[in-house]
């Protein structure tokens, strides 16, 4: 088969914007049925991308991939040569639409049932996603797009399984987290807060027997990771965010050393903010959702899949919704700050004791010390985030490192 890359590359993605250099090879293929497959391609060293194909042109919505792949999905667990199937859900369902958002992998709507996303690239290592998906399965965990299957790919018999694709229920008419946080905050009401503690107190009792006290090295890399997330944020970040993060780096370095000597570790969410909640419905009855259980984009692939606190998962939503107020303030200049400010503070405030509430009996999970300290290493993913993936995204971090600091 005769590739390239003109023909291969997606709607969205990684590399989008530029042909890879060198020539596409083909190193696998699932077959999908009527010419189609689920192909991984590489690029010398470029590394493996996955590309779904119709004979030797990249297959996008409309020409049945997706369709395919939910298909084999609905015929339950397989292995077929290095590749596996895992199916907990779905049923055949036909009719391809994009999803035009702007997205690091590509995604494609199917019957209005379901939501297959190709990776695009192919993951360094195992996924964090297929197995967390398993155990809250197993748990009954709800509050979630009803996970359909995943499809997985094995270089060699002795190699981590990489993840490929997966499919998800489609949540119809559902809010992305940035958009209705924002407009919350912008009515200046508390928002979703409560409702989103109660989630994600349900989401962490569901994955409590994961729960286990974490070993020395593991708790003395809670202190050592997040001076280097600090250090790989001050190395990234140029002109006067660049400066504005080593003027206050002392007082960061100074909550980090405040991380306790002991701990619990589980089986975490990894990048737990308000983007990461879907919300459906009307104001009367809202429907909220926990989704993309992919990990935080700007941490190491091996990490991703390692058990942490549960601070960590709270510190990250609760310093999501202030971003969403300084999201607000910046997009709204004509609202009163003080009063954007207040009601950002008071959606953290209601998810912090929601949170705490709907923990129960399970409140051991966690632990208060940490939370300013992973508040922190947030910002400071935050700023790296916006140096190498997003740099508008940049006035967020460094109001929000201000305001963490004077919290204190």
């Amino acid at each position: 088969m005769t590739l390239s890359w003109s023909a291969l590359l997606p709607a969205a993605g990684d590399y989008r914007d530029a042909t890879p250099p060198g020539s596409p090879s083909l190193v696998d293929a699932l077959p999908l049925g009527h010419g189609l497959s689920l192909s991984v391609v590489a690029d010398g060293d470029a590394g493996l991308h996955v590309v779904p194909l119709v004979a030797e042109s990249r297959a996008g919505a409309g020409d049945g991939a997706a369709e395919g792949l939910v298909a084999l999905l609905a015929e339950g667990d397989a292995a077929i040569g290095k590749f596996r199937v895992r199916a907990w859900h779905g049923v055949a369902v036909s009719g391809e639409r994009a999803v035009t958002v702007d997205q690091t992998n590509e995604s494609v709507i199917v019957g209005d049932a379901a939501v297959v996303k190709w990776m695009t690239q192919v993951p360094e290592g195992r996924h964090p996603a297929p197995s967390l998906l398993e155990h809250l399965e197993a748990a009954g965990f709800t509050g979630m797009p009803q996970p359909w299957g995943v499809v997985e790919w094995s270089p060699s018999p002795e190699a981590e399984p990489r993840l490929l694709a997966t499919v998800a229920e489609y949540v119809a008419d559902a809010v992305d987290g940035w958009t209705w946080a924002v407009e919350d905050v912008r009515a200046g009401t508390a928002g979703g807060g409560e409702a989103v503690g109660r989630l994600v107190a349900d989401f962490h009792r569901a994955l409590a027997p994961t729960a286990r006290p974490a070993a020395a090295e593991e708790v003395a890399a809670w202190r050592t990771g997040a001076v280097a997330d600090l250090e790989r944020a001050i190395e990234v970040t140029e002109g006067a965010a660049g400066d504005l993060l080593v003027r206050h780096a002392d007082a960061v370095r100074a909550a980090f050393a405040e991380i306790p000597e002991s701990g619990l570790v589980m089986r975490v969410h990894g990048d737990l903010h308000v983007g990461q909640v879907l919300r459906a419905g009307g104001a009367a009855s809202y429907d909220y959702r926990l989704t993309d259980f992919d990990g935080n984009p700007v941490v190491a692939p091996a990490e991703r899949i390692r058990e942490q606190p549960a601070a960590l998962d709270v510190a990250g939503m609760a310093q999501s919704f202030t971003h969403a107020g300084i999201v607000t303030r910046k997009h709204n200049p004509d609202l009163d700050p003080v009063a954007v400010t207040a009601a950002a503070e008071a959606g953290r405030a209601a998810f912090l004791d929601a949170y705490r509430a709907g923990l129960g009996d399970a409140g051991a999970l966690l632990d208060e010390r940490l939370l300013r300290p992973f508040a922190l290493r947030q910002v400071c993913r935050e700023f790296t985030y916006a140096a190498t993936h997003l740099p508008r995204w940049s006035y967020v971090p460094e109001a929000a490192l201000l305001m963490a600091l004077e919290e204190s």
